[in-house]
């Protein structure tokens, strides 16, 4: 069909095909960035989450002179004196006050840490978050998982343990009084360096296409794209099109006897079209010359 239709309409459908990859390539780019951009960010609180509960880890825990009204639990408790009491904070209680504290603020990212050996109901995994220990305990290589789901993006990453942590998750014999007082010596113990201990649950919202679009195609993007599509249409409607008909209009009148007919050459030109012009005007010659030849003879 192609091979029959006028190389206008082959071009324009060309042109409507190459538009067509254009965008799709450019959408697919768009995805690309937008899920790095919220990989970036996710890993980014996940790595300050990580230093955090490090932190914590190295010293043991962390004393507090009073609790907050919203965060009463608390680990142990030392008093000082007859009435001045001190409250220790592991890096799990931390982490998670911490984490409730982000979710209150303005920022995008939310977090929590997890584990299917979780000491406290409250940081039960969900569903996804289940999927990612099974996948980070089979493969120790993995680095994160990611997921799309309910209009956010779902990130996480795996917690490690350290020689730090196996004084509240090594041997129960080994834990301190408070933490057998707390969670009892079944739960959440029995790990070594190396194992996968839980992971880092961050959560952002999701970032539309539309919304990567506005801020990447802004109005003088958008504005040199189509200048260089309207460009490149309207150089080959002039330089190809225009002047293939204009040359077949023009053979064809040669053909029904205006042989005198004037072709614009360009002598020395490189341009297709020229070389193409030259030639109908050297057979346009060659027929002329044949046919004074031919009159002479018959004279």
């Amino acid at each position: 069909m192609l091979s029959r239709s006028s190389i206008q309409l082959n071009y324009s459908l060309m042109f409507i095909v190459t538009l067509a990859l254009v965008f799709g390539a450019l959408f697919i780019g768009i995805h690309q960035l937008k899920t790095r951009q919220l990989r970036n960010e996710a890993m980014a609180v996940a790595e300050q989450v990580v230093a955090f509960r490090a932190w914590i880890a190295n010293t043991g825990v962390v004393w507090v002179d009073h609790l907050a009204p919203e965060f009463k639990d608390f680990l142990g408790k030392r008093t000082s004196g007859t009435t001045e009491a001190f409250y220790s904070k592991n890096p799990a209680l931390a982490t998670r006050e911490l984490s409730e504290i982000v979710s209150q603020t303005a920022t995008r990212a939310t977090f929590r840490v997890t584990s299917d050996e979780y000491r406290n109901p409250a940081n039960a995994p969900d569903r996804f978050e289940i999927a990612s220990l099974q996948a980070f305990k089979k493969d120790r290589d993995l680095k994160y998982a990611d997921n799309l789901e309910g209009g956010y993006y779902r990130y996480t990453q795996p917690i490690f343990v350290q020689q730090s942590c196996l004084k509240c998750h090594g041997d129960p014999k080994d834990a301190p009084p408070e933490v057998i007082e707390k969670y009892g010596d079944k739960r959440a113990f029995g790990y070594k360096v190396g194992d996968v201990r839980g992971i880092i649950s961050v959560k952002l919202p999701d970032v539309t296409l539309g919304d990567v679009l506005m801020s990447v195609l802004n109005p003088y993007t958008l504005g040199l794209i189509a200048l260089a599509f309207v460009l490149n249409f309207s150089y080959t409607q002039r330089a190809i099109i225009v002047r293939l008909k204009g040359l077949a209009r023009t053979t064809e009148r040669i053909a029904n006897g205006e042989l005198d007919l004037p072709l614009e050459t360009k002598p020395g030109s490189r341009n297709e079209m020229d070389h193409v012009t030259r030639a109908v005007d050297l057979l346009r010659n060659s027929v002329v010359v044949a046919i004074k030849r031919l009159q002479k003879n018959l004279s």
